[in-house]
């Protein structure tokens, strides 16, 4: 095992006594030390890196303390800085800490004190550099799933799916069965990698987002149509019911697309052979909006319940349902319900809490409905565009 290499803390000072009796007193406590009479030469000094702290005196000819401060945060440098500073130039130093040190101490100081806050300050450094190097592992977990294994994955699919087709010689109906089956299990996989990298994007505020008014009819229409197979082949009656109302609502469409694709998947996962799924969307005006019953749990956006108009837009199914203990959580990551039938059906827990951060993103709600055995409605609600004709004049009062 490597001997851990003792720090190195440069010393900023103009005062050479001082720099001195830092030296011994921090030498002796196993640091290493080297010493800048100006700030010139310690920028210089700390182009190199390789230092865990900077003990920065601010009064200093020339290029003073706070200068060489900003130039290090500038030059992105990640050395601690603790400030020292005489009597009566604290709230300069403050100031400083609001710029990027870490700390201050006033001179002449307490060697106890001193000690205490230099090793306080490169503890906190290690803790920070060691969470930052986790984040770039995470990072770089997150580039390999997308890359070394979403892209394998869907090569297999493209090989099979040649198969199933007959291009490479005649199946039977057992074997097109078999086939498909694999086909479905590689892109439920897929769509676990998109969801945990969405999800992770979200997170970290990288996800694009571009919003512009649509017609959530028109795309629930659609969801409907590319799913319409999936359910006949599970023998699922899949219906949508609207009220033919053109109000649009401001999303990113290709995000609201994947939200009706992960809420539909699901709902055919757990809805057995004669079932049925109904995907409805609704315009809720005026005094009806106010009526909406949001549960307790659910965080709305700020002014939300005061909007006079909503589009209601819901995926109801006859499956087993969701017990009632796991609604307040059914969107959290990497949870899944406690119904022992949803569990045999896998998943990563993953597909509604991108939902959840996808409808959010559009100052939108979502939540469910459930009993255990009764079916599951999981319900989003979005306000409607202000720039719609439609609804201009029901929504005046309540939209900037």
């Amino acid at each position: 095992m490597a001997l851990q290499k003792p720090d190195r803390i440069l010393i900023v000072d103009d005062e050479a006594d001082i720099a001195a009796i830092l030296k011994l007193h921090l030498e002796d406590s196993g640091y290493l030390t080297a010493w800048a009479g100006n700030g010139e030469a310690a920028l210089e000094m700390l182009k190199d890196g390789g230092y865990s702290l900077v003990l920065m005196d601010i009064r200093m000819p020339g290029m003073n303390g706070v200068t060489v401060l900003n130039r290090i945060r500038e030059a992105g440098l990640d050395a601690a800085v603790i400030m020292m500073t005489a009597h009566g130039n604290e709230d300069l130093a403050v100031e400083c800490m609001q710029s990027g040190a870490v700390d201050y101490f006033s001179k002449p100081f307490s060697l106890d004190d001193m000690l205490q806050r230099v090793e306080r300050a490169i503890a906190n450094r290690n803790t920070l550099l060691e969470k930052q190097r986790l984040e770039q592992e995470k990072e770089d977990f997150f580039f390999m799933l997308s890359h070394d294994l979403k892209n394998p994955i869907t090569v297999v699919v493209g090989s099979i799916d040649i198969m199933r087709e007959g291009r490479l010689g005649p199946v039977n109906p057992e074997q097109v069965e078999y086939l498909q089956s694999a086909i479905d299990s590689c892109n439920e996989v897929v769509a676990m990698i998109d969801n945990l990298l969405d999800v992770q994007r979200f997170e970290s505020g990288r996800m694009p987002v571009v919003i512009r008014p649509y017609q959530p009819e028109a795309l629930a229409a659609a969801a409907v149509e590319r799913f319409s197979k999936s359910a006949e082949y599970e023998e699922i009656e899949l219906t949508l019911d609207t009220d033919g109302d053109s109000t649009e609502v401001a999303v990113d469409r290709n995000l609201l697309n994947r939200v009706f694709a992960n809420l539909l998947v699901n709902a055919i996962k757990f809805t057995p052979s004669g079932g049925s799924i109904t995907v409805s969307c609704r315009c809720v005006r005026n005094s009806a909006s106010h009526r909406i019953r949001i549960p307790v749990h659910v965080a709305s956006p700020a002014g939300f319940a005061h909007r006079n108009c909503f589009v209601r837009i819901s995926i109801k199914d006859t499956g087993n349902g969701i017990p009632h203990e796991d609604l307040d959580h059914i969107f959290d990551r990497f949870t899944q319900s406690h119904n022992a039938f949803g569990r045999e059906k896998g998943g990563a827990g993953l597909g509604l809490a991108f939902c959840k951060m996808a409808v959010e993103s559009f100052n939108g709600i979502i939540w469910a409905e459930s009993e255990a055995g009764a079916g599951s409605e999981f319900i989003i609600l979005l306000p409607c565009y202000p720039g719609n004709s439609r609804c201009d004049k029901h929504t005046s009062e309540t939209h900037p």
